[in-house]
């Protein structure tokens, strides 16, 4: 592979080791890749495989000594990045390269206003009065579509949502007109809507100003309607690259294809996904041959030997193979065997919601009154019922998280009737309440963060136990072991602590501890967002299979619809505290009646589309502290009409168990995905 002489970026045959005390780690290897001017570059691989190590080796964010070049040469704008000295660094960072990192919240300074921040970084580069800086700072939020530029300016980050922040982190990466612009993961944690916005954005304003993009990413439906040409990564080495359609669509190397097989648009719903065996190497050691070879299912004797880069089709199309182009491209996931198959859910309602409501204070006056309300949930009619998955999907902000706290007993609701199993949870003393809370339990978004990691295995799995009375060591060893092996991991596993575990075996024990107590009902907060695509597939199956031999029912939380369509029996689409469109995941999401829930599947990028992410135009939620009148979606709806200024009820549609909250659900013309 030799990098275009007419690069903005060139990486050429790179080599990286971090020094550890067990020897040096072997983050890169040969790596080369180029990036053009108004081109956007995908990069793509599984945790570890070295994506962010070559982003932030473009424009040497890496901390000195921690990383050591080996070998090839880095150019950026014609300057050699390997032999450039820090003050040089420190005029190129920002100006001529700047990056979008994954976490907003994280990369901002939460002690500094956002105006600040962003003339702080004008100022920083260019010789520009503070009045200017400010002017040019309001004008760019005003470019990046946010609303109130002059008050967003005067707030803190946490006064802003995880959109607005991303946006404001795009704001300051083009304040001074970079030439190269590099993304890590910038929408993982959005919802679609604003994961659109976020995008459109991007590309945008690189084609409007020339900037070459490099944009990281395990969202291939992305990378397939956002990148001009692609590169797959896979323990610090390139192993496929090509323009984005040609590489999607006919993919040359089988971890590639193994890629495209783990993901849930590619399978039949309730079905086990084809997930990558084993996990990336590690890089201890150095790799001869191929790395992939020990999870490959085609490799030979000869895939000991390093493998060249070849083109057996599209100029351009290469893969580091010796089979490139022989082996078949991927096919539909298997049928569950009978063993594994979902169960039917009953028409029992475990959990019942009737006309709840929700309202958090928002300061209060000196008599002690509040002063205003946070309206977060707004008359919600819901069942769940036993041993299905009920998917909830919304905007953030839209009351999805507050609706599991409801559930789960963790949060009282203003108004309105939760039953569990029959019972009215209000009618419970705090005795009874605690006895009745052993039958939910929850699995957040995080596994790192909600993993204490000062406790061994063993100990974080059976500590519900542990709350419950359970004080023999014996004994909840024994039941660790158990719960281990029942979600996937090996059981002498258990005197180990959670940094010695993948991010998805960190998910697994997560489910593993909520199993302790035999719970009826399980919350799924966001469970695989964190993941790449083929943990993903992996933590999917579990919980499939888990609720199939346990009987499990599940509140299924996500802004991936894909996810959703493949885990979920019905769905719930929540927009601003309400329940707008409810049914089953094939009625919801495959023919959509309500106009938001087509604005937000819309929103969804798409594997097999040509067209380009069309962004909504409006994303944000209106105040739900001064409720709007009458449909809640009114100022956002294409198909507004007289009588949407009267509020609407969830009611059926067309005499199916398929609900929508809209007076003109029969009259909107008919749906057709791309």
């Amino acid at each position: 592979m030799q990098a275009g002489t007419d690069s903005i970026v060139s990486v050429d045959d790179l080599s990286l080791v971090f020094p550890t005390y067990h020897g040096d780690v072997r983050a890169l290897s040969g790596v080369t890749l180029d990036v053009r001017p108004g081109e956007i570059v995908g990069l793509v691989g599984e945790s570890g495989s070295g994506k962010s190590v070559t982003a932030m080796s473009v424009i040497r964010l890496l901390p000195p000594g921690m990383a050591r070049f080996t070998g090839g040469s880095l150019s950026l704008l014609g300057h050699d990045m390997l032999a450039i000295g820090e003050r040089a660094l420190e005029d190129i960072r920002g100006k001529d390269a700047s990056m979008i990192f994954q976490e907003p919240m994280s990369a901002l300074n939460p002690t500094i206003r956002i105006g600040k921040q962003i003339v702080q970084v004008i100022r920083q580069h260019e010789a520009i009065s503070e009045a200017e800086a400010k002017k040019r700072a309001a004008a760019l939020l005003g470019e990046m579509q946010v609303p109130d530029a002059a008050r967003v300016m005067r707030n803190y980050p946490f006064e802003l949502s995880g959109g607005m922040r991303q946006r404001v982190l795009i704001a300051m990466a083009f304040s001074c007109n970079p030439s190269v612009l590099i993304c890590d993961e910038p929408t993982t944690a959005l919802d679609v809507t604003v994961q659109a916005q976020v995008l459109a954005l991007i590309r945008e304003r690189a084609r409007a100003r020339g900037t070459a993009v490099l944009f990281i990413t395990h969202d291939l439906a992305v990378v397939r309607q956002l990148c001009d040409r692609v590169y797959v990564m896979y323990a610090g080495r390139m192993v496929e690259e090509g323009r984005t359609a040609d590489l999607l669509a006919h993919p040359l190397h089988p971890y590639t294809q193994a890629l495209l097989r783990s993901l849930p648009e590619l399978a039949e719903p309730k079905q086990p996904l084809a997930a990558i065996p084993g996990t990336v190497p590690a890089l201890l050691t150095e790799i001869k041959g191929c790395a992939f070879r020990w999870r490959c299912a085609h490799a030979v004797a000869r895939c000991t030997e390093t493998p060249p880069f070849v083109s057996p089709g599209e100029a351009g199309h290469r893969a580091a193979c010796w089979f490139a182009g022989e082996i078949a491209p991927p096919t539909p996931a298997r049928s569950m065997p009978a063993s594994v198959a979902a169960g039917e859910a009953t028409s029992e309602a475990l959990v019942r919601l009737e006309g709840v409501e929700v309202g958090f204070p928002l300061g209060r006056s000196w008599l002690g009154r509040p002063k205003a309300m946070v309206h977060a949930l707004n008359g919600v009619d819901l069942e769940i019922r036993a041993g299905e998955t009920l998917g909830i999907v919304g905007e953030s902000g839209c009351g999805k998280s507050t609706l599991a706290e409801v559930v789960m007993a963790l949060q009282k609701p203003s108004a309105g009737r939760i039953t569990f199993d029959g019972v009215d949870l209000a009618s419970l003393d705090t005795a009874a309440l605690r006895t009745v809370r052993r039958n939910f339990q929850v699995v957040f978004q995080d596994p790192q963060s909600s993993l204490d990691p000062r406790m061994p295995v063993w100990r974080l799995i059976t500590e519900p136990l542990y709350v419950a009375g359970e004080r023999s060591s014996r004994k909840l060893k024994a039941r660790a072991e158990e719960l281990m092996r029942q979600v996937g991991l090996r059981a002498d596993q258990i005197g180990r602590y959670p940094h010695e575990f993948s991010g998805g075996q960190r998910q697994r024990i997560a489910i593993a501890r909520a199993l302790a107590l035999h719970p009826k009902l399980v919350v799924l907060d966001e469970p695989t967002s964190a993941l790449d695509v083929s943990v993903q597939a992996q933590v999917l199956n579990i919980l499939m299979e888990l609720q199939a031999s346990l009987g499990l029912t599940y509140l299924f939380i996500s802004h991936n619809v894909a996810v959703v369509r493949h885990i979920a029996d019905r769905v719930a689409v929540m927009y601003l505290g309400q329940v707008v469109e409810l049914g089953t995941a094939a009625e919801v999401l495959d023919n959509p009646r309500h106009p938001y829930t087509r604005t937000l599947i819309g929103a969804v990028p798409k594997l097999s589309a040509d067209t380009e992410i069309a962004a909504p135009a409006a994303v944000d939620l209106p105040s739900n502290v001064n409720l709007p009148e009458g449909c809640f979606f009114r100022e956002r709806c294409a198909f507004k009409a007289a009588g949407c200024e009267k509020p609407q009820a969830l009611a059926p549609w067309q005499e199916s168990g398929h609900q929508v909250r809209c007076h003109r659900a029969a009259e909107l013309p008919g749906w057709a995905q791309a």
